[in-house]
């Protein structure tokens, strides 16, 4: 009985309840936090960190009502590291998955609005430890886990079809480095949208 009363329930929502689907393509650059990586290495060590990273997504989302957005993205690889150029010893943290997101958003005009985003991002996290002085102690400890993610963006439709979105956001990884330590990724990304 409580299976038909939840069917009759979904098949009688309006339509214009899940009125809004479109896929989302784009392209994020950013920058991680390495503090915690860094200070694993020696006070005196030579280090160069290279601590920006790009990389794609793609995605689908439904627009629920005009002030509400729920998508689902996949992140590819971003990768970061910190090495230390005297003794060759390197750190690099790794990471890609899928974020579910809801978008709370303003319209400011009929093409133009501000959003909101909040995320959990299943992430898989791999942190690699490389010392070529010492390969016992070199190796890498991967993590699959849901991370909080925040941001704000813009966004701006061309026509009924199409549109283009910018959002800043942070991805906090907890306990990603060496399986105790946090890090940080913020991300600037633009997306093309396309509504169907």
């Amino acid at each position: 009985m409580l299976k038909k009363l939840m069917l009759v329930a979904v098949l009688g929502l309006p339509v214009s309840a899940f009125a809004g689907p479109y896929i989302l393509i784009g392209g994020a650059s950013g920058k991680a936090d390495v503090e915690e990586i860094e200070a694993s290495f020696s006070p005196l060590a030579s280090l160069e960190s290279d601590d920006s990273f790009g990389r794609a997504l793609v995605g689908v989302g439904v627009d629920v009502t005009p002030n509400l957005a729920v998508e689902a993205l996949y992140l590819t690889k971003a990768e970061v590291s910190v090495a230390d150029r005297l003794t060759g010893e390197t750190d690099k943290l790794e990471s890609s998955g899928i974020q579910f997101a809801a978008l709370v958003k303003a319209p400011l005009t009929p093409a133009f609005s501000v959003f909101g985003k909040l995320s959990g991002n299943y992430m898989e996290v791999k942190y690699t430890h490389n010392d070529p002085a010492s390969p016992v102690t070199s190796g890498s400890v991967k993590d699959s886990n849901f991370h909080l993610g925040f941001g704000a963006g813009l966004e701006f439709l061309f026509n009924d079809d199409a549109g283009i979105r910018l959002t800043a956001e942070r991805i906090q990884f907890r306990d990603a480095i060496n399986g105790s330590g946090d890090s940080d990724l913020d991300q600037a990304t633009i997306a093309v949208v396309l509504n169907f």
